[in-house]
């Protein structure tokens, strides 16, 4: 079977070929901004409806509660030191330095951050809002190569350690908060935080595959026609395996192409228009490793 590339060169996500000053300086603004509307979510919507956050924020918000005299930032860093240490030795280096930035900027905003403006006075669209802006926060700065720390920096160590699932330590860690926030707050403080923390996981979740990738398999008897139509209106390359019918033995060209599901309709008409008795099928792509360009919305 031969195998071979209909484009050799595919765009780059944007910065990914900038100069090296621009991108970090460009990482270190959204990091901050993450970190700002992090510290409004614990500040002006969780905190005050005795709402919790997930992992360390949570742990470090009900110990504020007791201690009440040292900062939630600042609580919330000294909890930080010892995983961002482990976490320095087992994972990346740009991953750690971003991590590192993350939790410093969330520390000294929610200490010093503090804006005063009417919210809602339901706890229970606290705990939305509350929730959906702290997935907002996360979600950035796992885009763009780091985490907020805490619970993130254990799973993944934990990980690369022993192979468990990096989900089964943070939802661990949250049961524990979870039960510590009933038995602190009440049982309706707890069914608010679990509230919060499906709407945070949800929003992280969508913002991280708002993008969906996936697979296209392509049978044409004309491949080169339909990647080279492929590549001129979407930009997407395309591999072309040679293959034969089962039961016609038919020479055929079998294209694999990879996008995100926004492009999908463009590739059935693209398909079609040049090749009507094309065969395609789509499959879901939990990962792109390599040369993959996202849309810019």
């Amino acid at each position: 079977m031969r195998v071979r590339d209909a484009t050799k060169q595919m765009i780059h996500m944007r910065g990914s070929d900038g100069h090296p000053a621009i991108t970090w300086t460009w990482r270190f603004l959204v990091v901050i901004a993450a970190d700002f509307i992090g510290a409004v979510a614990v500040n002006n919507f969780l905190t005050p409806a005795h709402i919790l956050a997930g992992g360390v924020t949570g742990v470090a918000q009900l110990i504020h509660h007791y201690v009440p005299f040292i900062g939630l930032g600042t609580m919330f860093f000294i909890f930080n030191i010892p995983l961002f240490l482990i976490g320095y030795r087992f994972l990346g280096k740009r991953f750690i330095f971003l991590t590192g930035l993350a939790i410093l900027g969330f520390s000294v905003f929610t200490d010093v951050v503090h804006l005063h403006f009417k919210t809602a006075p339901d706890p229970l669209l606290k705990g939305l809002y509350g929730g959906v802006l702290s997935g907002v926060s996360s979600a950035i700065v796992i885009r763009i190569g780091g985490s907020m720390g805490g619970t993130d920096i254990l799973s993944l160590v934990i990980h690369r350690l022993t192979g468990r699932s990096v989900g089964s330590t943070g939802l661990i860690m949250n049961v524990i908060v979870l039960l510590l926030s009933m038995f602190v707050f009440g049982v309706p403080a707890a069914m608010y935080t679990l509230i919060s923390m499906f709407a945070s996981s949800r929003v992280v979740n969508a913002l991280m595959h708002f993008q969906q990738r996936k697979t296209a398999l392509i049978v044409t008897a004309y491949p080169e026609e339909v990647a080279k139509a492929i590549g001129d209106r979407l930009t997407r390359g395309s591999t072309i395996m040679r293959a034969s019918g089962a039961y016609t033995h038919a020479e055929r060209g079998v294209l694999l192409c990879a996008m995100t599901h926004l492009e999908i309709a463009d590739l059935k008409e693209i398909v079609l228009a040049t090749d009507e008795h094309a065969f395609m099928t789509v499959l879901d792509t939990t990962e792109v490793v390599g040369r993959f360009r996202e849309l810019r919305l």
